[in-house]
């Protein structure tokens, strides 16, 4: 089933209601997005994640740490519906869960305030499910990314010690094309006429070597606050070891301006290497006076529902409204840790646990491995090439979503991404302006997209818009509009194969070893020519695949994090069992600030050997054998790098904890028993194959491609040689025959 053409075909089934109630006879799901059948990626395999945590329940031994849940916890119980709410670059999904249903409704994002889309989508979809009452509401929100990509954040400035003015200019020396000479780094979110130092300077163990200068600080203060600054970052060599200096010039900073927004590096990311924590602090200080007033419109438009409200963080797991303004940097990787969430949940009810997700959505596609039902986590991340560390979930992103934009390069081949139509004008077949071809009008013109089916349940698609909008690269080819829709989903899906490769092959992990779950609203379209060219033989389509990263907010506890660097070459073991019992310690107070009791608490030690400049992860206890420890951090670093230095002494350098509260028990509905998959009646659907009805097929349905598989929030394609089988909750189990 591959460069399929367009062929005549009946309607795609009655047109929606964009709100759509799975639970009722025969499931969910289905239709959206973007792709044709088959279509070549290129090869690869890959490798591991980045390290497990090794968790133990939470006890309260001390007596001190028995806590009442709040709201944002407690109201994920039965008595009201809970609602988990993603805003994506083209729709906004919302997923409502109540006692025996799941409510899947997707609006159109509005760009240019969220909360417009979060509000519209949260009243239709209550309508649909009939929710007398709301519990809960989490929510995932690309806000703090979109305000660096787009560099909307606010006017920061930074304050570190004397002399280190420059640290965000030189940075780390990184070529982002090594033989390019022509190659931009990506500018500094803090002009350096806003960076200044002060006197002072803190000893690597803590030990202050020259007090702060206050009447300097002061001075250096009213400065940048006279030249504009709305938000001030503070950054102090080995602050993480003594923060005392941090803190008295924020304090100097809030008695010249009450209002000013002042973020510490000791707080945000209490960990060495002083580059990626001032871009770390630098990013929170930008980002958070932009979070904090969408928050508050989010927080003013659910008064009236009297549910608390969670958002998702970048590490996997939600945090209260309060803490997401406190520290915004968490939110920056908010909606792809949300999709992964959801993945593992819906894999794990189907019995697997070793996955590669795959998240296509209208702008982007997020990779990610999970092993053992474990989503692989880091300790530092980049966004926009701004490296910040904190806790993420390993997600591995790439410009090619649906609305990628197909264009030709200089030499003259066909590109897709990164550029994309976005939600305002949207790809050409949306009818709302666009004239340049997106991966969603390759569909459309290739068939699987239909104009006589509703896209998300609400948007007739213009398949002669499409076909325009492909004329002029046609032309400029020498070929005709078929060709290069084919081409182009070829050409999008090299990129998406590359960037599995990413989180596996180069992590030491074969992809033939592992499922790939496929979700997003386009990608059902691409998973099975994307499995084939990676040699994954088993694919597992969610049930509400367009909503996947909206359901796994709903199953998603709180949780919160403490890090601190403490390098240790001959490490003692009472010494590494205080350290980790403090993180524990504050951890626990962190979670408890947010209303909920700790139910588990994981512990890990980056370890490196003596000389080496970066560290492997290694899940410990509260108390480590250390012998245990080297020899676990052996054999991370041979599955990573392929080898160990026997021998070889090992360091200690940062220690981490997290605690996380109770688990949501969020129940997967079931679907009722099928009765044998039937095709659409009528000619063939998309390129002259069979088209399966998504709400039509029930537990233990079989069929095998090439066929097309029709649905309200997510379009299956099924290439030749593939056979499906429907579970009894309603994911698509694909699996490559012989």
């Amino acid at each position: 089933m591959r460069h399929r053409r367009p062929c005549g075909g009946p309607p795609q089934g009655p047109g929606r209601p964009s709100c759509v109630a799975p639970a009722r006879p025969r499931g969910i799901d289905g239709n959206d997005a973007r792709r044709r059948v088959g279509g070549t990626a290129d090869r690869g395999l890959r490798l591991g994640g980045a390290g497990a945590w090794r968790g133990e329940r939470a006890r309260s031994a001390d007596g001190r740490r028995t806590v009442a849940r709040r709201a944002a916890n407690e109201g994920r119980g039965p008595l009201g519906a809970n609602i988990g709410i993603d805003v994506g670059g083209t729709f906004t999904d919302v997923v409502v869960a109540t006692a025996d249903q799941l409510v899947v409704c997707k609006v159109p994002t509005t760009p240019d305030d969220q909360s417009e889309g979060f509000d519209l989508g949260l009243r239709e979809a209550l309508t649909q499910a009939g929710a007398a009452s709301v519990s809960s509401i989490a929510h995932g929100t690309t806000v703090a990314t979109n305000a660096v990509l787009e560099r909307r954040g606010a006017v920061t400035a930074l304050v570190t010690t004397e002399g280190f003015a420059d640290l965000l200019v030189i940075g780390r020396q990184h070529r982002p094309s090594l033989y390019d000479l022509w190659a931009n780094r990506p500018e500094p979110l803090v002009l350096r006429a806003r960076a200044a130092g002060v006197r002072e300077r803190v000893g690597p163990s803590g030990e202050i070597l020259t007090p702060l200068d206050e009447a300097a600080a002061r001075d250096v203060v009213a400065a940048l606050l006279d030249a504009g600054a709305e938000s001030i970052a503070i950054c102090l060599l080995f602050s993480f070891a003594n923060p005392a200096h941090e803190r008295r010039i924020a304090s100097l900073a809030r008695e010249r301006s009450p209002g000013v927004r002042v973020s510490l590096s000791s707080d945000v990311s209490p960990e060495f290497r002083e580059y990626e924590r001032a871009s770390t602090v630098a990013l929170d200080a930008y980002v958070g006076p932009v979070v904090e007033r969408y928050l508050g419109r989010i927080r003013a438009r659910s008064a009236g529902l009297g549910a608390g409200v969670v958002v998702m963080r970048s590490g996997g797991a939600t945090m209260t409204l309060e803490e997401a303004v406190r520290e915004p940097i968490h939110t920056l990787l908010s909606g792809p840790a949300a999709g992964v969430r959801g993945a593992v949940v819906v894999a794990g009810a189907a019995g697997l646990h070793d996955l590669v997700t795959f998240d296509m959505g209208g702008t982007s596609t997020d990779v990610c491995l999970v092993e053992g039902g474990e989503p692989a986590l880091g300790a530092e991340s980049s966004i926009g090439g701004l490296p910040f560390r904190t806790p993420a979930v390993a997600v591995h992103t790439v410009g090619a979503g649906g609305g990628s934009l197909l264009w030709i390069d200089p030499a003259g081949a066909l590109r897709a991404g990164p550029a994309s139509a976005g939600a305002v004008p949207g790809p050409a077949s949306y009818g709302r302006g666009g004239t340049e071809p997106t991966v969603t009008d390759a569909h459309v013109v290739l068939g699987h997209l239909r104009p006589d089916r509703l896209l998300a349940g609400r948007l007739r698609l213009d398949a002669e818009a499409a076909r325009r909008a492909f004329d002029p690269v046609a032309s400029a080819l020498g070929v005709g509009g078929d060709d290069v829709a084919a081409a182009g989903i070829a050409a999008v899906e090299a990129q998406m194969a590359k960037a599995i490769r990413v989180v596996t092959v180069e992590r030491g992990r074969d992809p033939r070893d592992l499922t790939l779950v496929a979700f997003g609203g386009a990608g059902p379209m691409h998973a099975t020519a994307l499995a084939a060219s990676l040699e994954i033989a088993t694919v597992l389509v969610p049930r509400s695949a367009g909503a996947l990263s909206a359901l796994g907010l709903l199953a998603t506890p709180l949780a919160t994090d403490a890090a601190r660097t403490r390098p240790m070459r001959d490490p003692d073991p009472a010494e590494v069992a205080a350290v980790l019992a403090g993180l524990s310690e504050r951890a626990w107070d962190l979670l408890a600030r947010q209303g909920a009791e700790p139910a588990s608490v994981q512990h890990r030690i980056d370890c490196r050997y003596v000389g080496q400049s970066h560290e492997v992860p290694v899940a410990v206890t509260a108390s480590p054998d250390l012998s245990q420890v080297v020899a676990d951090f052996a054999a991370a670093h041979r599955a990573r790098y392929g080898w160990e230095a026997h021998g070889d002494p090992v360091e200690l350098v940062t220690f981490r904890v997290r605690a996380t509260g109770p688990e949501p028990g969020l129940r997967l509905p079931e679907v009722p028993p099928g009765r044998g998959a039937s095709p659409v009646p009528g000619p063939s659907g998309g390129s002259g194959v069979p088209a399966y009805l998504r709400a039509d097929l029930g537990a233990g349905d079989r069929f095998a491609g090439p066929c097309l598989v029709w649905g309200d929030d997510a379009t299956v394609v099924v290439d030749d040689g593939w056979e499906a089988e429907v579970d009894r909750h309603g994911s698509i189990l694909l699996r490559l025959g012989p």
